[in-house]
């Protein structure tokens, strides 16, 4: 019988565990509690405190390893924003590995050496192999996926470039610290637009951080915005002009070849059967580009940025039907702006062929729309509200009469 985990908290707070009914899983879920409804500050106080006195009642001091504690309370904390969501289920399913196979994930940060020294376990030492962030975050023994696809019978496609957070480690060891942060990630947009499995709409996300490759620039480099200020196909610095790399470190030619042959070409591939399968059956595809953005980046825009920023190359991209449908679509309270900053990245300007039934759209949103930006936290109650109105518009692409 599953145990409610406010039980297990509440036996855990009262040191009413024995010792052989403390294990590996029950510390997890009552980590996870406090790194849900506390700071990780407070988090690690609070477990740490209860630890201690059960601990102590049990005559097991021995047992308990400081280090270990705070590095489960570290990635769990570093898996809850990774999800977006404080559903244990959804942990056990995206990430089984901690609760099978936690050494396995302890040796992706920390040498034998170092984790299984007594200065660990009486106090907390640093990873020695690899800081534990959001795009060092190991769900498998295995590297991710280049990109997590959803795949239905739908002339619309949904596309996701820069969702992903995740960055090998032998990359990141060659980058600075900053770059462990993904700073500069469309957040969570597989959560604002998880209604698309509702609707029967594929959607194709990237798995791995714009800061590895940025899945939306020609791979030959060529700049997206002439006389503009352009992130790289391999960037090399923050959206804030901080540098990701020591110049020595910087990727050259024979690295960039290699992220483009292990990241960039099969995103696109997938990008390119898919469109041509909506063509086929439907006799048109519209691929819709999501993305997000912070409401301020002066390095690309003065001011702030409207909620919705649609991108169609100056109308390049859409055919009059799709471009009225855009004109017209409201955004209740939303502001609303239509090929202004963004006019679409590589893809939206690539795949487009009005001529042929394909055509693509761009969203740009700003994120202080449903995003704690100071934190990149998703707020639950503006990304609620933000979802009606994304709703609408894909059904409306979705439901929209293409003449072939």
């Amino acid at each position: 019988m599953t145990i409610p985990v406010t039980q297990l908290v509440e036996k855990f707070e009262n040191q009413a565990f024995e010792g052989g009914d403390f294990h590996h899983q029950e510390h997890l879920q009552i980590a996870w509690h406090y790194v849900c409804h506390e700071s990780l500050v407070k988090a690690k106080q609070k477990f740490h405190s209860n630890v201690e006195k059960l601990v102590t009642k049990l005559g097991a001091e021995d047992k308990y390893h400081r280090t270990l504690t705070d590095f489960f309370l570290s990635y769990l904390y570093q898996l809850r924003l990774y999800l977006g969501t404080d559903n244990w289920d959804m942990v056990k399913k995206k990430c089984p590995l901690i609760i099978n196979d936690a050494k396995t994930i302890i040796s992706f940060y920390y040498s034998d050496s170092v984790i299984w020294s007594e200065e660990a376990r009486l106090g907390f030492v640093e990873a020695d192999q690899m800081p534990l962030d959001r795009a060092s975050l190991k769900l498998s023994d295995k590297e991710p996926d280049v990109f997590e696809l959803t795949e239905h019978e739908s002339p619309l496609i949904v596309s996701m470039p820069h969702n992903g957070q995740f960055i090998p480690h032998s990359v990141l060891k060659t980058m600075q610290p900053m770059a462990l942060s993904s700073h500069d990630t469309d957040w969570y947009l597989s959560q604002l637009y998880d209604f698309l499995e509702e609707l029967k709409i594929t959607r194709i996300s990237a798995n791995y951080s714009r800061y590895l490759i940025d899945l939306n620039r020609d791979s030959s480099g060529k700049a997206l915005y002439k006389g503009a200020d352009n992130t790289e196909l391999c960037p090399t610095s923050t959206f804030d002009l901080d540098p990701l790399y020591n110049e020595d470190d910087e990727p050259d030619a024979k690295e960039t070849h290699n992220r483009i042959s292990k990241y960039w070409q099969p995103y696109h591939q997938e990008l390119q059967r898919q469109i041509a399968k909506a063509k086929e059956k439907f006799g048109y595809a519209i691929l819709f580009e999501a993305h997000s953005i912070a409401q301020e980046v002066p390095r690309f825009f003065d001011g702030k940025l409207p909620d919705f920023n649609f991108g169609t190359n100056d109308g390049q991209t859409v055919n009059n039907t799709l471009a009225e449908m855009l004109e017209g679509f409201n955004t209740g309270s939303y502001s609303k702006v239509t090929n202004a900053r963004f006019k679409g990245g590589f893809i939206t300007r690539n795949y487009a062929k009005p001529d042929k039934n394909i055509f693509t759209i761009q969203l740009e949103l700003s994120q202080a729309n449903y995003l704690d930006q100071s934190k990149n936290l998703i707020l639950e109650n503006k990304a609620s509200q933000l979802k009606i109105t994304l709703k609408k518009l894909v059904q409306q692409l979705k439901d929209i009469t293409i003449e072939t």
